[in-house]
């Protein structure tokens, strides 16, 4: 099956992609097709019925390789989720995020891939409509 996205909607998407990951940047798109692949499998089909607008498949994908790649080593919080400081007995700390550099579908990325699914059983419209 087709990844989501390409080389050339990643760049779009990232301009600041070094040329040297491109390689790199190409497996992890198709790891990130695989991925949400797998997490929806009605996917194909809602893309092809025109349920779902691609554009929103290739997004995503792109974000999760941007996620996955995206970590500056000359910034001194570089990859930090969250980030500690004191200055009584001199504390510092930090929550890495995504050490790994792993592919994962964020809650957002499943808003988007859900389509027009609210994630609700029902709606109450006090006083009517």
């Amino acid at each position: 099956m087709a990844d989501y996205a390409t080389i050339a909607d990643l760049k779009a998407h990232w301009p600041a992609i070094p040329a040297e990951s491109e390689a790199e940047a190409t497996q992890k798109l198709h790891e990130a097709s695989i991925e949400i692949r797998a997490n929806f499998p009605d996917l194909d089909g809602r893309l092809a019925s025109g349920a779902l607008d691609p554009d929103v498949a290739r997004l995503v994908v792109c974000r999760m390789v941007k996620r996955a790649m995206d970590v500056s080593a000359d910034a001194p919080t570089a990859g930090l989720e969250t980030f500690q400081f004191g200055t009584g007995p001199f504390t510092m700390g930090g929550k890495v995020h995504n050490p790994d550099g792993n592919i994962y579908v964020s809650k957002a990325d499943r808003r988007l891939l859900a389509g027009t699914r609210s994630g609700r059983a029902f709606s109450i419209h006090p006083g009517g409509y």
